[in-house]
């Protein structure tokens, strides 16, 4: 069997391997053994809970997960539609043994995954996934046990004596609206007028509530989810979307969240886009000042931009770097005991509040920063300068090893020593799609753009030419 962990849980095509029927059937198991083998409240029955984002596939995912799992004699709490970082906080909260959340975060409709937190909230380690997968590849060869002693055959359900139940929890939300009153407390930002761009995903269903309990003047867009539509041209991969509607609207700012809630691209009132390194720098520098940034360090991944550097540097902090994924973020800041971390894309993770990647938590902290210093978005966005950066994205067949593509490496070298100091190459696989991903960092938009369409170009032909052999 194939690993089917990626950066960020399982994620494919629906109805594609690993994420066909049975085999969510199967993970369902693997995750109640799981639990039951660990058992990290060292009770007798366990429970597992269950979210989903808004993809029409959620009700089959969900269906066959609950299956998987009371076959096992494991119960389940529905949580219904809700956000990743809403899911794994109510795990912690209401010490669940384990959380699944039915999503493929930013990705098209055509996708689907599941996302899996242990009993403290955070994302599985690679350990674990790896345990998961032994689970799983066990489940294959009818060779799993349910605890310690009885056969499970992979193909039938146990007996409804020792199968687990099915409850549903429809008023966790509101320990959720708890949480985000602590980032807020004392601080006045009643007055401001704010557009959330829901991304037609779960922020939609618990916006109105939230907004409600933490008295936001909210004017939500693509907040009408049908299943279908969920990231479509809007969203955090789209945050032009939202910063036009700040702009013709009048209003203080804009958070642009996808379609689980984990990651948030914010605008200020005059339109201007800024993604999670802006807001890793302004929330670095206002934890730092009030004392309170661990080690006076940030945690970030390779494909930040040089500019979060400097501008941390400026005031006596630093940046440590890390692989993409915010996983990988979570990790390093949990062994250096660091409370602050996130990636370009929007994942910010503040540890004294939330055990992952939180979209609306971090937009908050932001709105925080600016009632207590009394600044407009705009004036603490100056905290830092952009680099000229390009990504570029390339479909992929098949994900042969850079190191393997001798004409792609070459000009990925040439390029490299062309830049020096005063450049940056990132060329890595996205670990959630069949992508290449091509960065370049430099102080000219028109070099950077003619190399990152050099390399491109070398990598598609030599790819190409490699899955047609």
């Amino acid at each position: 069997m194939s690993k089917i962990f990626g950066t960020d849980g399982i994620r494919s095509k629906v109805g594609v391997y690993p994420l066909t029927e049975d085999m969510i059937y199967n993970i369902g198991k693997a995750a109640s053994v799981f639990v039951q083998k660990t058992n990290p409240h060292k009770r007798k029955s366990q429970r597992i809970s269950i979210a989903t984002d808004t993809r029409i596939s959620a009700d089959m995912f969900e269906t066959q997960l609950i299956k998987g799992i009371t076959a096992c004699g494991v119960d389940v709490v529905k949580l219904g539609v809700m956000t990743t970082p809403c899911a794994a906080f109510i795990a912690k909260k209401l010490n669940h043994d384990m959380a699944i959340v039915v999503s493929a975060s930013h990705n098209d409709i055509e996708d689907n995954g599941l996302k899996f937190f242990s009993s403290r909230g955070h994302k599985l380690t690679l350990k674990e996934e790896k345990d998961m997968e032994d689970i799983i590849m066990s489940l294959s060869d009818n060779s799993i046990s349910q605890g310690q002693a009885t056969q499970i055959d992979s193909k039938s359900d146990l007996s409804s004596e020792t199968a687990g139940s099915v409850k549903e929890k429809g008023d966790a939300i509101s320990l959720y609206v708890d949480l985000l009153k602590q980032v807020i407390d004392g601080s006045d930002i009643a007055g401001y007028k704010i557009a959330v761009d829901c991304a037609f995903g779960a922020i939609s269903y618990i916006m109105p509530e939230l907004a409600q309990g933490l008295g936001l003047d909210v004017r939500c867009i693509n907040n009408t989810p049908n299943g279908e539509n969920i990231n479509k041209h809007c969203g955090s991969l789209y945050p032009d979307v939202v910063s036009e509607y700040v702009v013709s609207n009048g209003l203080d700012c804009g958070f642009a969240l996808d379609g689980d809630g984990d990651r948030v691209i914010l605008c200020d009132e005059k339109g201007q886009v800024l993604d999670g390194d802006f807001i890793l720098a302004i929330i670095s520098k206002y934890l730092f000042q009030q004392g309170s940034l661990n080690k006076n360090s940030v945690v970030s991944t390779h494909m930040s931009n040089i500019g979060l550097e400097i501008a941390v540097s400026q005031w006596g902090g630093r940046v440590i770097k890390t692989e993409v994924g915010d996983k990988y973020v979570m990790d390093k800041m949990s062994k250096a005991k660091l409370n602050l971390g996130g990636e370009q894309s929007g994942h910010i993770v503040l540890l004294d509040y939330s055990t992952t990647g939180d979209g609306l938590l971090a937009a908050l902290f932001i709105l925080r920063i600016m009632a207590q210093e009394k600044k407009p978005l705009s004036a603490l966005s100056c905290s830092m300068y952009k680099f000229p950066q390009i990504l570029l994205n390339i479909d992929i067949a098949r994900k042969i090893p850079i190191d393997e593509l001798t004409k792609t490496k070459k000009v990925i070298e040439k390029a490299e020593k062309k830049f020096g100091s005063k450049g940056r190459l990132y060329i890595r696989y996205s670990g959630t799609e069949n992508k290449l991903r091509i960065m370049i960092e430099g102080q000219n938009n028109l070099e950077i753009k003619e190399v990152a369409e050099d390399i491109a170009n070398t990598a598609r032909e030599e790819l190409d030419a490699k899955v047609r052999c």
